[in-house]
């Protein structure tokens, strides 16, 4: 009876943990074009990662230009196909331009010009105002219940974008947009062109745009703070610090922060990727890069990209599936990341080794981050040395270990084989995990833990380890029988004690070492550590 009340307990938990989602994890580009494959495909494979959001949707987007090509001719075909087809998902949506490539930049699609020095190649208030609204309004009514994020661009502050403006009028333009989002979707959230300025530390040059934008009002046009970040993950708090001191600088301490672009490539001859990418690498990074960014604050990390772009980009190979179409590691390390750990109420950095700035050097150390998820403590830990690190529990455990990088995948892909092993450390009792570059996820089973818990109250065993002497006590209003065994199955005492009798047992010629006992019949079995 006491084991199936256990496994009530722990399902209750479990559902209202999923009943309370927040967004933790996104994928970007889930899409590359609509010459590589369908539509269907892309988010058949975006559905089966169990990401929470997307971002970026390329053709599948509400680009102005893509939409509305010119004046009050719409084309809904691909954004429908997304947006409606597979409402399950939340999006953030991309309004007027994706990249500093696109000329366009925020100018109406049939007005636009691409002449970078005359001022007219920009948006214009009084010129484009009743375009713009007219687009935002069709947009988001047509969308607003499936999505509530959008992003007023991509990478801004990048001055070789032609077709920009001066950052009092961009601010200005906020300020139109806000509004005209707001006035048709109350709730809808607007997300700040996310930026790329993560090149310094707190307070320094390279974080000017954001500083200057909440300087000209800009933070009261916004709802979220988003930012990119393709360094290496050893630099990641600094960076997070920084925008964070920013933020918290002018009382914007209540408006999330995203991290809308962060990743790897699996391919190390890219110019734009780390040195130390890699096929493993890359799935590693899928979880050290998500699990600091939550730990120092980041609400949202979004995986730039699903399919990967293909040689000779510089972007090759930075996607979780490749530019064949087929899973990589990444993908599976993906896929687990959101089934273990994006239901967390709580993430703390436990353990750090060296932060640094350089790309190329940094990282050393013990790396430890702690989550709580429905209940269950986790450990996500690293060591690109080597290191070690213990834990030390208060009560009978087990940890169940699995490496978040698979050891092999199928030939086509479709299934990954990962590392998993489990250990059972007595009170006080100490394990030690030696850790590589690749992360472990260590969780403490609760239902272990509740079961030691319950059954303390039936019948107690202690001191554990023990001596001299072993006292065991019943709690119960029924007789127990006891049998204690060495490792060998050999039964060396047998017992019967009466309704709350307590007894104690010499175990002074018994020799150091484990030993087991079983209560009544083996309905509840356990271990005793011996050490005179």
């Amino acid at each position: 009876m006491k084991r199936k009340l256990l496994l009530v307990i722990v399902s209750l938990f479990v559902i209202e943990g999923w009943a309370q989602s927040t967004l933790r994890l996104g994928i970007n580009f889930p899409m590359l074009n609509p010459e590589t494959t369908n539509i269907p495909t892309y988010m058949n494979l975006v559905n089966e990662s169990k990401t929470q959001i997307a971002r970026q949707l390329t053709f599948g987007d509400v680009i102005w230009k893509n939409v509305e090509p010119t004046n009050n001719s719409w084309n809904f075909v691909f954004s429908d196909s997304v947006f409606m087809d597979y409402s399950n998902l939340d999006y953030i949506a991309n309004l007027y331009c994706m990249s500093m490539k696109d000329t366009l930049g925020y100018q109406v699609p049939w007005k636009a010009c691409t002449d970078a020095e005359n001022p007219a190649c920009r948006w214009i208030a009084a010129r484009d105002s009743n375009d713009t609204k007219q687009y935002l309004d069709t947009i988001v009514k047509r969308y607003g219940n499936v999505i509530k994020y959008w992003e007023i661009g991509n990478e801004v502050e990048n001055h070789t974008y032609p077709a920009s403006f001066p950052l009092a009028q961009f601010v200005q333009f906020f300020r139109y947009n806000y509004r005209w989002i707001k006035s048709s979707d109350a709730n809808a959230k607007v997300v700040i062109p996310s930026f790329i300025g993560t090149y310094g530390v707190p307070l320094q040059s390279k974080y000017d745009w954001l500083r200057n934008f909440f300087n000209l009002g800009g933070g009261s046009y916004i709802d979220i703070i988003a930012y990119h970040d393709y360094n290496s993950w050893w630099t990641l708090p600094l960076h997070i610090d920084s925008i964070i001191s920013i933020r918290n600088s002018f009382g914007f301490q209540a408006k999330p922060i995203w991290l809308t672009e962060s990743s790897v490539s699996s391919n190390n001859t890219t110019p734009i990727t780390p040195p130390y990418s890699s096929i493993d690498e890359q799935a590693a990074d899928v979880w050290r890069r998500s699990c600091l960014a939550w730990s120092k604050g980041i609400d949202l990390h979004i995986w730039h990209s699903l399919w990967s772009s293909a040689p000779p980009s510089e972007w090759q190979e930075f996607g979780i599936i490749d530019n064949h179409g087929k899973k990589k590691k990444s993908f599976h390390s993906y896929k687990l990341l959101s089934e273990k750990i994006i239901e967390f109420t709580s993430a703390n950095l436990i353990s750090s080794g060296i932060i640094s700035d350089d790309n190329e050097n940094g990282g050393n150390g013990v790396w430890v981050v702690k989550f709580v998820v429905n209940g269950h403590n986790k450990w996500v830990m690293w060591s690109p040395d080597n290191l070690t690190y213990s834990l030390t529990p208060n009560v009978n455990t087990k940890y169940r270990i699995q490496h978040v990088v698979p050891a092999s995948l199928s030939a086509n892909g479709e299934t990954a084989f990962f590392t998993k092993d489990s250990v059972e450390i007595l009170s006080g009792g100490t394990k030690v995990f030696n850790l590589t570059s690749l992360p472990i996820l260590v969780e403490e089973d609760i239902s272990y833990n509740i079961e030691e818990q319950m059954l303390s109250t039936f019948f107690e065993i202690s001191p554990n380890p023990a001596n001299d002497y072993i006292e065991i006590k019943n709690h119960s209003s029924e007789s127990m029988k006891i049998n204690i065994l060495d490792m060998s199955g050999k039964i060396i005492h047998f017992d019967v004690l009466q309704a709350k009798e307590i007894k104690k047992i010499s175990s002074k010629e018994w020799m150091d070492g484990l030993y087991l006992y079983e209560i009544n019949n083996k309905t509840y079995s356990g271990k005793i550590i011996l050490q005179h």
